[in-house]
């Protein structure tokens, strides 16, 4: 059984065409039962190692132009129109099976770890034959170090397979689904909690882009449940059966991500529409003190201006008590009309 050798990664130049060379960011990772490191290697020679019986070769490729793909693809025989796919990027989570060869696409997570609040998706394309793993990622090297060093840890003897070194890495790639579910959870109840007491516009930004965030993430894992499927059907004779009851474990881990996704959808629309009706509730508040208090001001203006128009036969205004009448009248009116309200929870 293979065991993973001493990690060899290194910096490689492929040729991009006649005389002319261009720098990819290429880590060869040897995995050989002997555990002993292969001399550096150039591209031409990558296939030529990866036929040996003892040895597995992992080729991670960071963000290359179309031009050095199409020279990775002459090394390698890739199918051109999984490069075509990789160099135009933006692709739908799905797995293509090509002769002798399977492609995978699909999105790592990450979270900013300088905001602690942004969170982003990075495409990967996986190719995997009998004899090679070729990952091409569009994210940041550091990532790759991170999912390189998880991959090849020595309690993970199913990467000793080229099918058993891709679940590893896509076990990596849906471990970092839980880490940003996560996050998302702890923003989404922050925001739950605030919007019943303390509500305010921030909150409610919050919570638009909270819902922007979990689309973008139930576009990247649904598709996910049909790529496991498909890889556990093993469709085309390149995959073997080394890791089915782990790629179905990885499949139950993705189909709980997604549920747990919509969960949060639905507890963040709950929140949304608790912010509204506050917001509601508090408007029709106003709405209620407001217009008690116009008809309590309403009254004493209109007897005021009854009494104001000073007709010739109005018996009050040349009556004694006249005045203390009207004051009277126009006090007990508003009073009375406070008392109402004031029952009635208007003030």
């Amino acid at each position: 059984m293979r065991e993973p050798s001493s990690d060899r990664r290194r910096q490689t130049r492929v040729p991009a065409g006649d005389g002319e060379s261009s720098d990819v960011a290429i880590s060869v990772t040897t995995i050989d039962a002997r555990r002993r490191p292969l001399a550096p290697l150039p591209v031409q020679r990558v296939g030529e190692v990866g036929a040996h019986p003892e040895v597995l070769l992992w080729l991670n490729v960071t963000e290359p132009s179309p031009e050095e793909l199409t020279a990775l693809g002459k090394a390698l025989a890739l199918p051109s129109l999984a490069l075509e796919d990789a160099a135009e990027g933006r692709q739908r989570p799905k797995v293509d099976h090509y002769d002798g060869c399977v492609v995978a696409v699909t999105y790592a997570a990450r979270l900013d770890e300088s905001s602690g609040t942004r969170l982003s998706f990075h495409e990967v394309q996986v190719f995997v034959s009998r004899r090679w793993v070729v990952t091409i990622w569009q994210s940041p090297a550091h990532e790759i170090e991170r999912v390189q060093q998880a991959v090849l840890r020595p309690d993970r003897p199913a990467a000793l397979t080229t099918t058993g070194l891709a679940y590893a890495i896509l076990d990596e790639i849906v471990d970092s689904y839980f880490a940003a579910l996560e996050h998302l959870q702890d923003r989404i109840e922050v925001v739950d909690d605030t919007v019943w007491s303390s509500p305010n516009d921030a909150d409610l930004t919050e919570a638009f882009a909270l819902r922007r965030d979990l689309a973008r993430f139930r576009r990247v894992v649904a598709p996910m449940r049909e790529v496991l499927s498909v890889m556990v059907r093993r469709e085309g004779g390149v995959l073997d059966d080394s890791v089915d009851d782990q790629l179905r474990d990885l499949y139950d881990h993705v189909v709980t991500v997604h549920e747990e996704i919509d969960m949060s959808r639905e507890l963040l629309s709950a929140a949304l529409e608790g912010h509204m009706s506050v917001i509601s509730n508090r408007l029709n508040e106003v709405v209620l003190r407001v217009s008690a208090w116009a008809a309590i001001i309403a009254v004493p203006t209109v007897i005021a201006s009854v009494y104001g128009m000073n007709f010739d036969h109005m018996p009050e205004l040349h009556w004694l008590l006249g005045y203390p009448f009207a004051v009277a009248l126009m006090i007990g009116c508003a009073v009375s009309l406070y008392l109402t309200f004031k029952r009635q929870r208007w003030l």
